[in-house]
């Protein structure tokens, strides 16, 4: 993962003087690689140590290895940066094409590689102990949140999908916590509705689950487990969450994966199950019942 990837993912770990070394290092890059240890130091009013252990807290071997991953980075953003530009007026559908698709590997590539496999495990385990699914989102969040419902509605759990806050926020507050999950996913982590929703669950003591973007905000402070996305390339006037949505799916098709792999046996079961009820319903309508 990028530098910035990895400072983006460590973000609500590090203590104030690595964050001085973040700021530092993001708005200087170029000058960084030209540093030593103690040059960084002095330049972020840090230490040594500081900077060592910065380096190892954002998972490099050392300040040479990441060094080395700044190098590589700011080549790839001179040799490729209009590939990661928004759409222009009257592009050629090549240009589109070569866009969409950097942007897309470079998302997932970055989704993936930020995982934390404990927090995926807690995430298995708090499924396994409900029956019901509570899902919200609004926007394209809610795009999300059906095919999570669409993937463990075929394994055998009460899914209710919503992004209506009136339809929602009712059962999240007489719902059984002992029975059910509140899965919220908002890219920002700022939805206001979605916010509300994690807090009334809060106060209900109904378990959290939630999706957002790299980093620390008000709803993933508020899940009781957060699982999260690398920071889509978009720009504040993207025409459309195009990005955001290529990573949130990935996430979840590696949760949904992982689930049915740490529960084959009954996870294919019941997907069998799902399959044969479908293909019934499916000939039914072709026969006109």
């Amino acid at each position: 993962m990028s530098v910035r990837g990895n400072i983006q993912n460590a973000s609500h770990e590090l203590s104030t003087t690595e964050n001085q070394i973040a700021d530092y290092v993001l708005a200087h890059p170029n000058e960084v690689l030209n540093m030593s240890v103690q040059d960084l130091a002095k330049a972020s009013g840090t230490s040594a140590s500081t900077v060592s252990r910065f380096a190892r807290r954002l998972n490099f071997g050392g300040y040479n290895e990441l060094k080395l991953q700044l190098s590589a980075d700011l080549t790839a953003v001179d040799n490729d940066s209009a590939l990661y530009e928004e759409i222009q007026r009257d592009e050629s559908l090549y240009a589109i094409k070569s866009k969409l698709l950097n942007n897309a590997e470079r998302s997932l590539r970055e989704t993936v590689d930020q995982i934390r496999p404990e927090r995926v495990e807690e995430v298995i385990t708090r499924l396994q102990k409900c029956r019901q699914i509570l899902l919200f989102g609004v926007g394209a969040s809610y795009l999300v949140i059906e095919n999570i419902a669409q993937k463990w509605s075929r394994l055998g759990y009460a899914c209710v999908a919503s992004d209506d806050p009136n339809q929602i926020l009712p059962l999240i507050v007489t719902t059984n916590p002992k029975d059910s999950v509140l899965w919220l996913v908002s890219n920002s982590g700022e939805s206001p509705e979605v916010v509300l929703a994690a807090q009334l669950a809060k106060e209900a003591g109904v378990p959290i689950i939630t999706t957002t973007k790299m980093g620390t905000n008000t709803l993933s402070r508020l899940g009781d487990v957060s699982v999260q996305t690398s920071q889509p390339m978009e720009s504040s006037t993207r025409i459309a969450a195009t990005q955001s949505l290529h990573a949130q799916f990935m996430l979840i098709d590696i949760v949904y994966y992982a689930f049915v792999s740490k529960h084959y046996t009954n996870a294919s079961k019941n997907v069998n199950i799902s399959r044969k009820a479908i293909e019934t319903y499916k000939q039914s309508m072709h026969n006109g019942f």
